[in-house]
């Protein structure tokens, strides 16, 4: 049978196992071109760079925008600490520059 610290140490690097996947995943999307699309566009969805406002008079619709965006933001949060330069790319990919803007 078991014993409780040969349990624990199987929760434990079980979750050292998934911590190391998530970190991998999250690398491996920023790392390409269309990856870096697919997490822009959630970024969107979730309004955390849409620019939009999150204030809505329906006091259900606006818990909602705010659950939005709270995940938007730790998504957010997560790149911007595991692979900061991609973070930055993936902005300057999805966002005009000043000097691209027709006149």
């Amino acid at each position: 049978m078991f014993d409780t610290d040969e349990i624990l140490q199987q929760r434990e690097d079980q979750a050292r196992l998934l911590k190391r996947q998530r970190i991998d995943d999250v690398r491996q999307q920023m790392g390409s071109l269309s990856g870096r699309r697919f997490v822009w566009s959630l970024l969107v969805a979730t309004r955390f760079e849409a620019r939009s406002t999150l204030f809505d008079t329906h006091g259900g619709r606006q818990s909602y925008l705010l659950g939005a965006y709270e995940v938007g933001r730790a998504l957010s949060e997560e790149i911007r600490t595991l692979c900061p330069e991609q973070y930055l790319l993936m902005v300057q990919e999805n966002t005009k520059q000043p000097d691209e803007v027709p006149e």
